[in-house]
């Protein structure tokens, strides 16, 4: 019954915020273009099967509705849903963690329409998936199969069913390629390590699976949790969250082998943490993180040298496990898998505070947003 009214209390406190934002900009907005710039975005929903194609107001920050459909192929709902679209902006991946287990690639078309090219059937449950640089391969993790892997992809832009494993990470939770394309990290959230390998690019260009050659591991903290990566875009450091402390760890990698630079901390609070995703402004200034248990999202400036300090913290959608940073860093959208809602918030270009905008319905359990 706490949980129900804490729900109820969520979703109303975002209507009461949308009619009062559409109450002050009403006159405002009255005179937009027509011509107003739209950016895409996408939402996997798990528990519908559903991918929505989604709008964004560059002028406004408005959302708005453009497509939806269920997998192809899928026959049972389940897990989350981990998208991701290739570097060249073509295509987007889709990940079935129901039933069956299987990758699903479409073309993206104008004004981010998508078309289905074909499914890529999997033995495995994959929680999070990343093409290389050169888009040739396919990184993926799997938290429940406790390895990572890559797939080569084809040249009809499907994935290939051939993979190699990586195997004994405890609970993978990703893989992820630096922005330099040297370094390749992965979270083991199950033992608190984190891993690095160097990409071998001559093997990649072969349309082979290469070899990972093992660099070094961190051990962090007991408890820690580490889950998901932001690179800064200048520095070589990577910022991981941990999911079970609440704690944002900066490690500086090379060539060498990483190291762990500064460990910040998000605000204690009562209920256990359940830190989930974490994105960094293009610029490298601002740095959120989402944090599931209280549903909120936390902003950390970030000094021009990489390191961070927490500034503020702001209620959003119930349960964030996703948000995404449109690609002009003006704009935030977090996903709420409980409330079944996204929302919009302007990032204020000053101070990186969250302005709420708007919010809009979309399948059941909206875990993953990915930006065009």
């Amino acid at each position: 019954m706490n949980a129900l009214k804490r729900i109820n209390s969520i979703d109303m406190q975002y209507i009461n915020m949308n009619l009062s934002y559409i109450a002050v900009t009403k006159t405002a907005n009255s005179g937009a273009q027509m011509s107003d710039k739209k950016q895409t975005l996408y939402v996997g929903c798990a528990l519908s099967g559903e991918l929505y194609t989604i709008n964004l107001s560059v002028a406004t920050g408005e959302l708005g509705y453009c497509a939806h459909e269920q997998l192809p192929g899928l026959q049972k709902p389940g897990g989350a849903m981990p998208l991701t679209i290739s570097r060249d902006r073509n295509t987007l991946y889709a990940v079935s963690r129901g039933e069956p287990f299987f990758i699903a690639a479409y073309n993206i078309g104008t004004q981010g329409r998508l078309q289905h090219i074909g499914n890529t059937p999997i033995e495995t449950n994959l929680a999070y998936i990343q093409t290389s640089i050169d888009d040739s391969y396919l990184l993926s993790a799997s938290f429940i199969d406790h390895h990572v892997s890559t797939y080569p992809v084809q040249e009809d832009h499907r994935i290939s069913e051939s993979a190699k494993h990586i195997c004994d990470i405890s609970n993978a939770h990703m893989l992820s390629m630096s922005p330099d394309s040297t370094t390749v990290l992965a979270t083991g959230l199950g033992k608190d390590v984190i891993y690095q390998w160097q990409w071998l690019t001559s093997q990649a260009n072969e349309k082979a699976p290469p070899p990972l050659q093992s660099i070094n591991q961190l051990q962090l903290p007991e408890g820690t949790g580490p889950r998901h990566i932001a690179y800064h875009p200048v520095h070589p450091i990577a910022y991981i969250i941990g999911e079970r402390n609440g704690t944002i760890n900066a490690v500086r990698y090379n060539a060498s082998g990483l190291t762990l630079v500064q460990t910040d901390y998000l605000p204690d609070q009562v209920d256990a943490f359940q830190a989930a995703d974490i994105h960094i402004t293009p610029d490298g200034r601002f740095l959120y993180a989402s944090e599931k248990a209280t549903s909120t999202l936390h902003l950390f400036k970030v000094r021009s040298d990489g390191i961070i300090r927490f500034e503020k913290l702001f209620s959003t959608e119930n349960r964030p496990r996703g948000f995404a940073i449109t690609p002009d860093g003006n704009y935030l959208v977090a996903a709420g898998q409980f409330s079944h809602h996204i929302s919009s918030y302007r990032i204020d270009a000053e101070t990186g505070y969250l302005q709420f905008i708007s919010r809009l319905a979309v399948g059941q359990s909206p875990d993953w947003v990915e930006m065009l």
